[in-house]
């Protein structure tokens, strides 16, 4: 029996994955860079970084789960609304619009949750290996290789999460537009953050690689590959996301010569794109009511035309008539003289 996980669990669990897997990475950096000359250092390090992890992760997965005592009210509203598949539970004008907006909130606010957790871990693991006498070195180390753990994590949850709400989001959008619902004050996060993120992730790659220059191993080689498929791994994602838009751009094209009213919906939280969305729809309302005026303009002509005709007939054949008629009476006069 397949277990139904709540909405919002489902999109947690690849990121709470991925957090496991660059901390992963930052343990074993660290502890490939790091001197620890002081043991008891070094061992609360070794334990007490996996235990930390595992504990703000379960945090997670008990707020993203709907665990009352630690949820928020957008994960409560998701969740009662959109069903472990993606369906819509309700169709109501304000669930929906209220759905959009937590939907929007959980987007947003998700990285900035895994962000805090990190910096949990790195405050948390910097104070216990400070207090059994770790190096500044040692420190160093641990700070750097926390921070670049948290710069993976954030770049793939805020790719991720969006990709992840595309279509939900999307419908919803759709359903408020078709019923006349103002949404443009929306709080909408914007698409240059991600590029920074890929200007970025080469850097980190690079720090890495020259971190490991003094002594380059097989397991500092493997390390190197590990970060530039992990870079690969997001870069692929904000790749399919961005396709995603691109794609409904072209959907919308094709819809644009029909002649029908077309109006452009997307997924994205992006306000670039939204705005683009909405540009879209002011030109395509322009162009529907351009078509609209010139067809009536041709059945206006194609009136003017008929009516003329008709005119002409009727004069043509008056005309006609009047010279059949001068020619009888010409024929009579000249009868009547002859007579």
């Amino acid at each position: 029996m397949k277990i139904k996980l709540p909405y919002t669990l489902n999109i947690l669990l690849p990121i709470i994955g991925w957090s496991v897997l660059c901390s992963s990475f930052s343990y074993f950096l660290i502890i490939s860079l790091a001197d620890f000359s002081n043991e008891i250092a070094y061992k609360s390090f070794l334990y007490l970084f996996p235990l930390y992890v595992i504990i703000f992760g379960i945090l997670g997965l008990l707020r993203y789960g709907g665990v009352k005592f630690w949820r928020e009210e957008q994960i409560k509203i998701v969740n009662n609304n959109i069903s472990s598949e993606g369906r819509f539970r309700v169709f109501g004008t304000e669930d929906i619009k209220k759905t959009f907006n937590s939907l929007i909130y959980i987007a947003n606010s998700t990285t900035v949750n895994i962000l805090a957790g990190g910096l949990s871990v790195i405050v948390l693991i910097l104070l216990t290996v400070w207090i059994n006498q770790a190096t500044s070195f040692d420190l160093i180390v641990i700070f750097i290789g926390g921070i670049i753990a948290i710069f993976f994590s954030c770049a793939f949850s805020t790719f991720f999460c969006q990709q992840a709400m595309f279509k939900e989001v999307k419908e919803c959008r759709k359903i408020l537009v078709e019923r006349g619902e103002n949404i443009e004050n929306v709080q909408l996060s914007s698409i240059a953050p991600k590029f920074y993120f890929l200007f970025f992730l080469p850097f980190f790659t690079v720090f890495i690689v020259l971190l490991f220059v003094p002594s380059f191993s097989f397991s500092a080689a493997m390390l190197c590959l590990l970060a530039l498929i992990m870079t690969f791994i997001i870069d692929r994602v904000l790749f399919i996301y961005l396709s995603n838009a691109l794609n409904e751009l072209e959907g919308f094209a094709k819809e644009l010569p029909v002649g029908e009213r077309a109006v452009f919906i997307t997924g994205s939280l992006d306000k670039e794109i939204v705005n683009l969305s909405e540009a879209l729809n002011k030109a395509s309302e322009q162009i529907y009511l351009s078509k609209k005026e010139l067809e009536d303009s041709k059945e206006e002509m194609a009136k003017r035309v008929e009516e003329l005709e008709k005119f002409f007939k009727l004069t043509v054949n008056r005309e006609l008539k009047m010279i059949e008629l001068k020619k009888c009476i010409k024929k009579l006069q000249l009868k009547m003289g002859q007579e």
